[in-house]
């Protein structure tokens, strides 16, 4: 699955470059086919937590900071595991930030106020900070609000020691945020070109079936659960791209798949679709198979046509493989609305499925514009 977006594999097709600039092409194609593919892979993770260690503990140690090496490795690494994305891990940075330096100094101010009675400062401490996290919680992350609370309660009185946990905080979450963002980006455009080209198959390979006759019920509803499966996690990678995207300054990789958005969310339209198809399908299957056999022929003959159509979307939404652009749209709204028109409704059921064939079908019309501007 490949991370480069639809234009710029477009433009070296049409330029009819030399064979050896088509060589050239194919060989940066295949490269950065790897690295989105690493920057979401297991090693990618380790390696970006095992660099947050490295260097988390060897700024500070040969600054002259030892005591403080810890504590910013630890952020370093925390930012790195809990952010899953460049937003996440940015959001993640702010929230922390704040709440430690909220926390920590209004804490510790506290307890100085209060000693030597701790009773007291304890009793205080939460009325305190959460007052003033009420204010605003959106801004806060509960988690590093309560840890630096408790911490106070042993470092009131011991100012180096809540010196080393703000700069422990600050700089090893921002560290963490600059490793995310330059080692191993997450490529969640990759993740999401690679959803797309497996929900075709799955869907294409099912209906197919279903337009030929030979798909056994037992089939229908693990196939739904896996297009469902593939949709979701569809969704959730195109919100996780686009947020991306919206960063003040983002990975060159994100931007190859900028132009893809639209067309991530109209496949993963399409994909629930067709999951709300084939429950209909699967929970009226034997009044499916009672309607009059010409009729139900006709309706199979044409989702059979639209399948078609979807399988050559399919094959233009692939970019592992460099094609040019398709010449024209595999489906027109006015050879959808004939299609439609011809199968004529008799019963409570058979209007029920040319409903189903015309909401696929308008998809489908809707991802051929996309392919083909």
């Amino acid at each position: 699955m490949a991370a480069p977006a639809a234009p710029g594999l477009t433009s070296s097709v049409r330029k009819k470059p030399c064979p050896t600039s088509t060589s050239t092409n194919r060989s940066r194609h295949f490269a950065a086919l790897s690295r989105a593919s690493l920057s979401l892979s297991e090693p990618a993770k380790y390696a970006k937590l095992t660099l947050g260690l490295w260097i988390g503990f060897a700024i500070p140690s040969l600054l002259g900071y030892p005591d403080a090496a810890v504590s910013l490795a630890g952020s370093t690494m925390l930012t790195l595991a809990l952010g899953s994305s460049i937003s996440a891990a940015r959001s993640y940075f702010y929230k922390r930030v704040l709440s430690n330096v909220v926390a920590m100094p209004l804490g510790t101010l506290l307890i100085w106020l209060t000693a030597p009675n701790l009773w007291l400062g304890a009793l205080l401490l939460p009325v305190v900070i959460f007052s003033i996290v009420g204010i605003r919680p959106s801004l806060f992350q509960m988690t590093s609000v309560t840890v630096p609370m408790t911490l106070v309660l042993y470092t009131g009185e011991h100012i180096p020691l809540l010196e080393q946990r703000l700069i422990g905080v600050v700089l090893g979450m921002l560290l963490g945020f600059i490793i995310q963002q330059v080692a191993f980006p997450p490529d969640h455009g990759y993740w999401a070109n690679t959803l797309v080209n497996d929900g075709n198959e799955q869907s294409t390979d099912t209906l197919a079936q279903l337009a030929a006759g030979k798909l056994d019920r037992a089939q229908i509803k693990p196939a739904a659960a896996t297009l469902r499966a593939l949709s979701t996690n569809l969704k959730q990678a195109h919100l996780l791209l686009k947020t991306d995207i919206e960063q003040a300054w983002v990975s060159p990789h994100l931007k190859r798949n900028r132009a893809r958005l639209p067309l991530f969310a109209c496949y993963q339209e399409a994909f629930d679709s067709l999951v709300n198809f084939l429950e209909t399908i699967d929970t009226f299957h034997d009044q499916f198979a009672a309607l009059d056999a010409p009729w139900r022929e006709a309706f199979l003959a044409r989702l059979a046509r639209l399948v078609a159509a979807h399988r050559q979307l399919a094959e233009a939404a692939d970019l592992r493989v460099e094609r040019p652009p398709l010449p024209m749209p595999p489906l027109h709204m006015e050879e959808l609305r004939h299609l439609i028109e011809d199968l004529p409704a008799s019963s409570v059921f058979t209007s029920v499925y040319p409903g189903h064939l015309t909401g696929y079908g308008i998809l489908l019309c809707r991802l051929s514009e996309l392919h083909t501007a």
